[in-house]
């Protein structure tokens, strides 16, 4: 499994994953993004639901899942050159456990992940590689 927020260097691990399927043709090829849901969200005043839970606007349902989209394209767009098939994944959560979860569940032995990704605050929370790193039973290649 290979993990992608559409930075250069979840990029260039999708290129490392399909490097590693010229190696080892008979390994599956599984491109996952997932998309970091936003803090609270405000919609109006008593909007907010029960557990902290905020309905998001269907604008930014939209823009996530369309973000989403371009991603997943990007990235096929690399697995297409290569000529190898890949399974595309789209999920929306905390990006570090559903890897984890997704590539548990699907059977992974490897997950491949950038070193350094979109987000802004990796130094101050801790990156999703190595979270990814910490929580997964399997290998984890972190690419720079």
């Amino acid at each position: 499994m290979v993990a992608t927020d559409g930075s250069p260097t979840s990029e260039k691990a999708v290129e490392t994953a399909l490097g590693l399927k010229r190696l080892v043709p008979e390994a599956e090829v599984i491109v996952i993004h997932v998309s970091e849901m936003p803090p609270k969200t405000i919609l109006e005043p008593g909007t907010e639901r029960p557990h902290g839970l905020v309905a998001l606007p269907d604008s930014t349902k939209a823009n996530l899942t369309r973000e989403s989209d371009e991603i997943l394209e990007r990235a096929r767009a690399i697995a297409d050159r290569s000529g190898f098939r890949v399974k595309f994944y789209k999920r929306s959560g905390d990006p570090a456990s559903l890897i984890v979860q997704e590539a548990e569940r699907l059977g992974c032995d490897l997950i491949v992940v950038g070193g350094r990704g979109a987000g802004g605050l990796e130094a101050f929370l801790g990156s999703v590689s190595s979270r990814v790193a910490n929580r997964f039973r399997g290998s984890v290649l972190i690419v720079r």
